[in-house]
């Protein structure tokens, strides 16, 4: 935020410097009732707007602290979206990895590839709907970090589809998974209510993406960001003004400590937290990413502990 109020904040402070040298021979004459007609009507505007500043004031803090509260909501509401999207891929690799135990006809080296294959697509899901939010899609990253395998099926299908893509890797998912288990990898006991877990936590991982899309897509009204600026920047510029008359020469530290606080949380709600996937301070996906990959890889690998095929 200091980076972007710091030029606002340093204006204000040389308009303090101004203003103090035009104050102080008003103030002497004041004193001195030496003041003709147009110096007292311009130390009246001194004090006029010193007046106008407590109004704006209060005004000012009940319009940022609603629009703030507003803003951080939705990028609250906008991690917890992210975290949906971990705890789902993560409860259904726990499923892959304690369900999907059972030796196909076709051999031991099958169910070990699938569950590869299964805990593959969940990462495929939750990469694609990441890049989503970052507007981009970037397949030789999937490529890169074994996602995605180069010139196959999936990677033709995803170079065709226009949209986001997700809710695709997940339907492939349910499908692979329907497949796996009509192929005897998972036990016939416990296979309806597996899969439909499954197909449940899928379905609400898609949700919650396609939840983060429309607060992506759908920003706060402009009309009433431009009102907001408009009614910061008229404060932030009589506020060195409007404090020479109480402060004098201390005004020129105060304003722009003052212009910190008030522009820089207007900064703060329009700049930095409106859109977390586009800002250096924003939300850290590829951790995010990484973590959930390294977490799902390793329940496959080691649940459960008796299995003879680890």
């Amino acid at each position: 935020v200091i980076t972007l109020v710091w030029q606002f904040a340093l204006f204000t402070a040389v308009l303090a410097v101004a203003a103090c040298i035009a104050y102080e021979p008003l103030r002497r004459g004041d004193k001195l009732d030496l003041l003709d007609r147009k110096e007292r009507k311009i130390f009246n505007y001194f004090h006029d707007f010193s007046r106008l500043l407590t109004y704006f004031t209060g005004f000012l803090t009940f319009i940022l602290s609603f629009f703030n509260s507003i803003v951080f909501y939705r990028w609250w509401h906008m991690r917890e979206l992210c975290g949906s999207i971990v705890k789902a891929s993560q409860n259904t690799a726990t499923q892959v990895a304690a369900f999907f135990i059972k030796v196909p006809p076709s051999g031991e080296a099958a169910v070990q590839q699938a569950r590869k294959d299964l805990i593959r697509l969940l990462g495929l899901g939750h990469a694609v709907s990441m890049q989503a939010c970052h507007r981009v899609r970037d397949l030789d990253w999937l490529i890169k970090h074994r996602l995605l395998l180069r010139d196959s099926d999936e990677h033709k299908a995803l170079q065709q589809i226009r949209g986001p893509g997700y809710v695709v890797v997940y339907a492939w998912y349910i499908h692979k998974a329907y497949a796996y288990a009509a192929q005897g990898m998972m036990d016939e006991r416990w296979q309806a209510s597996v899969l439909y877990l499954m197909r449940w936590s899928l379905c609400n991982a898609c949700n919650n993406a396609e939840d983060l899309m429309m607060h992506l897509n759908q920003q706060v009204p402009l009309a009433y960001c431009h009102l907001l600026e408009m009614m910061t920047t008229i404060y932030v510029l009589i506020l060195p003004i409007a404090l020479v008359p109480s402060l004098s020469f201390t005004a020129v530290p105060v304003a722009p400590i003052v212009t910190f606080f008030f522009y820089g949380f207007f900064k703060l709600g329009t700049s930095v937290l409106m859109d977390p996937f586009q800002k250096d301070s924003g939300f850290d996906t590829a951790q995010f990413l990484t973590s959930n990959l390294l977490t799902m890889e390793s329940l496959e690998r080691t649940v459960p502990l008796d299995w003879p095929l680890h």
